[in-house]
Protein backbone atom coordinates (compact mmCIF):
# COMPACT_ATOMS: atom_id res chain seq x y z
CA UNK A 1 0.00 0.00 0.00
CA UNK A 2 2.50 2.52 0.83
CA UNK A 3 4.51 1.52 -2.39
CA UNK A 4 1.23 2.31 -4.34
CA UNK A 5 1.31 5.53 -2.32
CA UNK A 6 5.17 6.90 -3.23
CA UNK A 7 4.97 5.42 -6.62
CA UNK A 8 4.97 8.19 -8.71
CA UNK A 9 3.95 5.85 -12.54
CA UNK A 10 0.62 5.64 -10.06
CA UNK A 11 0.40 8.97 -9.53
CA UNK A 12 0.84 10.10 -13.42
CA UNK A 13 -1.15 7.11 -14.36
CA UNK A 14 -4.34 9.30 -15.37
CA UNK A 15 -2.35 11.88 -17.00
CA UNK A 16 -0.71 9.63 -18.88
CA UNK A 17 -4.09 8.10 -20.48
CA UNK A 18 -5.73 11.04 -21.26
CA UNK A 19 -2.29 12.00 -23.84
CA UNK A 20 -2.29 8.71 -25.01
CA UNK A 21 -6.48 9.45 -26.03
CA UNK A 22 -5.48 12.63 -27.70
CA UNK A 23 -7.81 15.71 -28.24
CA UNK A 24 -10.49 17.25 -30.65
CA UNK A 25 -10.17 20.75 -30.65
CA UNK A 26 -12.48 22.92 -33.69
CA UNK A 27 -11.58 25.33 -35.73
CA UNK A 28 -14.79 27.50 -34.51
CA UNK A 29 -13.99 26.76 -30.58
CA UNK A 30 -14.26 29.83 -28.54
CA UNK A 31 -10.80 29.65 -27.65
CA UNK A 32 -9.73 29.63 -30.38
CA UNK A 33 -11.60 32.52 -31.97
CA UNK A 34 -10.27 34.26 -29.06
CA UNK A 35 -6.94 33.57 -29.59
CA UNK A 36 -6.97 34.83 -33.22
CA UNK A 37 -8.54 37.96 -31.89
CA UNK A 38 -6.05 39.22 -29.49
CA UNK A 39 -3.07 37.56 -32.58
CA UNK A 40 -4.69 40.19 -34.56
CA UNK A 41 -5.07 43.30 -32.33
CA UNK A 42 -1.57 42.68 -30.93
CA UNK A 43 -0.21 42.19 -34.78
CA UNK A 44 1.95 45.12 -35.92
CA UNK A 45 1.35 44.03 -39.60
CA UNK A 46 -2.06 44.42 -39.00
CA UNK A 47 -1.22 47.69 -36.99
CA UNK A 48 0.59 48.93 -40.25
CA UNK A 49 -1.69 47.48 -42.82
CA UNK A 50 -3.80 50.39 -43.71
CA UNK A 51 -0.81 52.51 -43.56
CA UNK A 52 0.20 50.27 -46.86
CA UNK A 53 -3.02 50.44 -48.52
CA UNK A 54 -3.03 54.32 -48.77
CA UNK A 55 0.72 54.73 -49.66
CA UNK A 56 0.85 54.64 -53.60
CA UNK A 57 -2.68 56.84 -53.28
CA UNK A 58 -1.36 60.18 -52.02
CA UNK A 59 -1.62 62.59 -54.74
CA UNK A 60 1.25 65.07 -55.05
CA UNK A 61 2.27 68.82 -54.94
CA UNK A 62 3.40 70.72 -57.60
CA UNK A 63 6.09 72.49 -55.25
CA UNK A 64 6.70 72.46 -51.46
CA UNK A 65 4.54 75.79 -50.42
CA UNK A 66 1.76 73.93 -51.77
CA UNK A 67 1.45 71.84 -49.53
CA UNK A 68 0.39 73.23 -45.91
CA UNK A 69 2.09 70.90 -43.53
CA UNK A 70 5.25 70.70 -45.24
CA UNK A 71 5.25 74.63 -45.38
CA UNK A 72 4.41 74.31 -41.21
CA UNK A 73 7.23 71.92 -40.94
CA UNK A 74 10.10 74.01 -42.44
CA UNK A 75 8.70 77.12 -40.41
CA UNK A 76 8.92 74.96 -37.09
CA UNK A 77 12.40 73.65 -38.22
CA UNK A 78 13.46 77.54 -38.21
CA UNK A 79 12.27 78.74 -35.36
CA UNK A 80 13.80 75.38 -33.70
CA UNK A 81 17.46 75.79 -35.55
CA UNK A 82 20.27 77.81 -33.44
CA UNK A 83 21.53 78.51 -36.91
CA UNK A 84 18.72 80.75 -37.85
CA UNK A 85 18.21 82.14 -34.67
CA UNK A 86 22.47 83.30 -34.97
CA UNK A 87 21.81 84.37 -38.45
CA UNK A 88 21.59 87.73 -37.91
CA UNK A 89 23.80 88.26 -35.63
CA UNK A 90 26.24 86.15 -36.93
CA UNK A 91 25.95 89.32 -40.14
CA UNK A 92 26.34 91.92 -37.95
CA UNK A 93 28.68 91.20 -35.22
CA UNK A 94 31.69 92.06 -37.89
CA UNK A 95 30.52 95.44 -38.71
CA UNK A 96 30.63 97.99 -36.52
CA UNK A 97 30.56 101.57 -37.05
CA UNK A 98 31.29 104.66 -34.86
CA UNK A 99 31.12 108.23 -36.00
CA UNK A 100 33.88 110.26 -35.15
CA UNK A 101 32.54 113.16 -32.85
CA UNK A 102 31.07 110.42 -30.58
CA UNK A 103 31.97 111.95 -26.68
CA UNK A 104 33.60 108.81 -25.72
CA UNK A 105 35.90 108.90 -28.84
CA UNK A 106 36.40 112.57 -28.24
CA UNK A 107 37.16 111.79 -24.05
CA UNK A 108 39.70 108.66 -25.47
CA UNK A 109 41.78 111.23 -27.54
CA UNK A 110 42.50 113.47 -24.95
CA UNK A 111 42.83 110.92 -21.99
CA UNK A 112 45.29 109.46 -24.66
CA UNK A 113 47.16 113.17 -25.05
CA UNK A 114 47.53 112.94 -21.48
CA UNK A 115 48.92 110.08 -20.74
CA UNK A 116 51.05 109.96 -24.05
CA UNK A 117 54.91 110.19 -23.23
CA UNK A 118 55.98 111.75 -26.69
CA UNK A 119 53.44 114.63 -25.94
CA UNK A 120 54.52 115.41 -22.23
CA UNK A 121 58.08 115.75 -23.65
CA UNK A 122 58.88 118.84 -25.51
CA UNK A 123 62.36 120.07 -26.33
CA UNK A 124 62.62 123.61 -25.51
CA UNK A 125 64.36 125.08 -28.33
CA UNK A 126 67.60 124.46 -30.38
CA UNK A 127 70.66 126.04 -29.84
CA UNK A 128 74.28 126.75 -31.09
CA UNK A 129 77.30 126.89 -28.29
CA UNK A 130 80.61 128.11 -29.53
CA UNK A 131 83.29 126.28 -28.21
CA UNK A 132 85.44 129.72 -26.92
CA UNK A 133 82.31 131.37 -24.65
CA UNK A 134 83.32 132.01 -21.35
CA UNK A 135 80.43 129.66 -19.84
CA UNK A 136 81.27 126.50 -22.24
CA UNK A 137 85.07 127.02 -20.51
CA UNK A 138 84.24 127.20 -17.24
CA UNK A 139 81.72 124.40 -17.31
CA UNK A 140 84.00 122.38 -19.13
CA UNK A 141 86.90 123.06 -16.34
CA UNK A 142 84.20 122.10 -13.44
CA UNK A 143 83.64 118.65 -15.83
CA UNK A 144 87.39 118.05 -15.44
CA UNK A 145 88.00 118.77 -11.50
CA UNK A 146 85.02 116.60 -11.01
CA UNK A 147 85.97 113.43 -13.16
CA UNK A 148 87.17 110.22 -11.78
CA UNK A 149 89.06 109.10 -15.13
CA UNK A 150 90.65 112.63 -15.02
CA UNK A 151 92.19 112.43 -11.66
CA UNK A 152 93.18 109.02 -11.97
CA UNK A 153 94.86 109.51 -15.29
CA UNK A 154 97.91 110.82 -13.42
CA UNK A 155 98.94 107.66 -12.39
CA UNK A 156 97.92 105.62 -15.21
CA UNK A 157 101.94 106.31 -16.47
CA UNK A 158 102.74 104.24 -13.02
CA UNK A 159 101.30 101.11 -13.57
CA UNK A 160 104.07 98.14 -14.40
CA UNK A 161 107.14 100.01 -13.37
CA UNK A 162 107.00 99.29 -9.38
CA UNK A 163 110.33 98.56 -7.60
CA UNK A 164 111.05 97.08 -4.65
CA UNK A 165 114.13 97.52 -2.58
CA UNK A 166 115.19 94.38 -1.47
CA UNK A 167 117.29 95.11 1.57
CA UNK A 168 114.95 97.94 2.84
CA UNK A 169 113.54 98.09 6.39
CA UNK A 170 109.64 97.33 5.12
CA UNK A 171 110.78 94.10 2.97
CA UNK A 172 112.48 92.42 6.21
CA UNK A 173 109.90 93.23 8.45
CA UNK A 174 108.00 91.54 6.29
CA UNK A 175 109.90 88.52 6.23
CA UNK A 176 110.32 88.16 9.68
CA UNK A 177 106.48 88.67 10.08
CA UNK A 178 106.21 85.61 7.42
CA UNK A 179 108.83 83.30 9.26
CA UNK A 180 107.36 84.15 12.85
CA UNK A 181 103.64 83.33 11.14
CA UNK A 182 104.80 79.91 9.66
CA UNK A 183 103.84 76.98 11.08
CA UNK A 184 105.91 74.92 9.25
CA UNK A 185 108.78 76.45 10.83
CA UNK A 186 106.53 76.37 14.30
CA UNK A 187 106.14 72.86 14.41
CA UNK A 188 109.28 70.79 14.22
CA UNK A 189 108.93 66.91 12.85
CA UNK A 190 109.62 64.60 15.46
CA UNK A 191 111.64 62.47 12.78
CA UNK A 192 113.96 65.44 12.33
CA UNK A 193 114.87 64.61 16.31
CA UNK A 194 117.98 62.05 16.97
CA UNK A 195 117.12 59.68 19.61
CA UNK A 196 118.29 56.45 21.21
CA UNK A 197 115.50 53.61 22.39
CA UNK A 198 116.84 51.61 25.63
CA UNK A 199 115.08 47.69 24.56
CA UNK A 200 114.99 46.69 28.21
CA UNK A 201 112.99 50.60 29.42
CA UNK A 202 109.91 49.56 31.20
CA UNK A 203 107.96 51.27 29.01
CA UNK A 204 108.95 49.25 25.60
CA UNK A 205 108.28 45.64 28.09
CA UNK A 206 105.05 46.80 28.85
CA UNK A 207 104.01 47.51 25.54
CA UNK A 208 105.80 44.08 23.85
CA UNK A 209 103.85 42.52 26.49
CA UNK A 210 100.23 43.98 25.95
CA UNK A 211 100.36 43.29 22.39
CA UNK A 212 101.17 39.86 22.86
CA UNK A 213 98.01 40.05 25.35
CA UNK A 214 95.80 41.40 23.04
CA UNK A 215 97.19 39.40 19.65
CA UNK A 216 94.07 36.79 18.35
CA UNK A 217 96.55 35.03 16.47
CA UNK A 218 98.51 33.35 19.67
CA UNK A 219 94.99 33.26 21.82
CA UNK A 220 93.64 30.88 19.78
CA UNK A 221 96.95 28.90 18.26
CA UNK A 222 96.56 26.30 20.69
CA UNK A 223 92.68 25.44 19.95
CA UNK A 224 93.09 25.66 16.46
CA UNK A 225 95.85 23.09 16.89
CA UNK A 226 93.85 20.35 19.13
CA UNK A 227 90.82 20.84 17.31
CA UNK A 228 91.87 18.63 13.96
CA UNK A 229 93.67 15.80 16.00
CA UNK A 230 90.66 15.51 18.65
CA UNK A 231 88.87 11.58 18.77
CA UNK A 232 85.34 11.32 19.73
CA UNK A 233 84.90 7.43 20.72
CA UNK A 234 81.79 5.78 19.25
CA UNK A 235 80.42 4.05 22.37
CA UNK A 236 80.29 7.52 23.88
CA UNK A 237 76.75 7.66 25.96
CA UNK A 238 76.27 11.03 24.12
CA UNK A 239 76.58 9.22 20.16
CA UNK A 240 74.86 6.90 21.05
CA UNK A 241 71.82 8.67 21.90
CA UNK A 242 72.28 10.76 18.97
CA UNK A 243 72.22 7.58 16.79
CA UNK A 244 68.86 6.39 18.28
CA UNK A 245 67.27 9.56 17.90
CA UNK A 246 68.31 9.64 14.66
CA UNK A 247 66.75 6.62 13.92
CA UNK A 248 64.00 7.51 15.63
CA UNK A 249 62.73 10.30 13.81
CA UNK A 250 64.04 9.02 10.58
CA UNK A 251 61.21 9.11 7.36
CA UNK A 252 62.95 6.32 5.96
CA UNK A 253 62.85 3.85 8.66
CA UNK A 254 59.50 5.13 9.39
CA UNK A 255 57.94 3.97 5.94
CA UNK A 256 60.69 1.24 5.15
CA UNK A 257 57.77 -1.14 5.84
CA UNK A 258 54.98 -0.14 3.92
CA UNK A 259 57.86 0.31 0.75
CA UNK A 260 58.43 -3.40 1.17
CA UNK A 261 54.55 -4.16 0.90
CA UNK A 262 54.36 -2.49 -1.54
CA UNK A 263 57.66 -3.69 -3.60
CA UNK A 264 56.21 -7.22 -2.89
CA UNK A 265 52.45 -6.77 -4.17
CA UNK A 266 49.54 -8.34 -3.34
CA UNK A 267 47.26 -11.75 -4.28
CA UNK A 268 43.25 -10.70 -3.96
CA UNK A 269 41.44 -13.57 -4.44
CA UNK A 270 38.00 -13.33 -6.34
CA UNK A 271 36.34 -15.39 -3.63
CA UNK A 272 37.72 -13.25 -0.76
CA UNK A 273 35.49 -12.00 2.12
CA UNK A 274 36.64 -8.72 1.53
CA UNK A 275 35.38 -8.68 -2.14
CA UNK A 276 32.60 -10.63 -1.13
CA UNK A 277 31.32 -7.93 1.39
CA UNK A 278 32.33 -5.10 -0.76
CA UNK A 279 29.53 -6.48 -3.46
CA UNK A 280 26.83 -6.95 -0.82
CA UNK A 281 27.21 -3.75 0.09
CA UNK A 282 26.85 -2.52 -3.23
CA UNK A 283 23.89 -4.53 -3.93
CA UNK A 284 22.19 -3.51 -0.86
CA UNK A 285 23.11 0.45 -1.97
CA UNK A 286 22.03 -0.10 -5.25
CA UNK A 287 18.94 1.70 -6.67
CA UNK A 288 18.23 -0.47 -9.50
CA UNK A 289 18.32 -3.67 -7.47
CA UNK A 290 15.34 -1.14 -4.42
CA UNK A 291 13.25 -0.96 -7.88
CA UNK A 292 13.78 -4.46 -8.85
CA UNK A 293 12.30 -5.61 -5.65
CA UNK A 294 9.68 -2.79 -5.28
CA UNK A 295 8.28 -3.73 -8.90
CA UNK A 296 8.41 -7.55 -7.61
CA UNK A 297 6.64 -6.43 -4.08
CA UNK A 298 4.08 -4.88 -6.07
CA UNK A 299 3.05 -7.75 -8.11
Amino acid sequence: ANAINVSRKQYQQGWEDSKKKGYDLRADAIAIKQARASRDIASEYKYKEAYRKQQGHHVGFRSLEDDPKSVWAMHVAKIQSDREYKKDFEKSKTKYNSPADMLAVLLAKNCQKLVSDIDYRHYLHQWTCLPDQNDVIQARKAYELQSDTVYKSDMEWLKGIGWVPVGSLDVEKVKRAGEILSDKKYRQRPDTLKFTSILDSLELVLAKSNALQMNNHLYREAWDADKTTIHVMPDTPEILLAKANSVNISKKLYTKGWDDTKMKGYDLKADAISIKSARASRDIASDYKYKIRQKIGRA
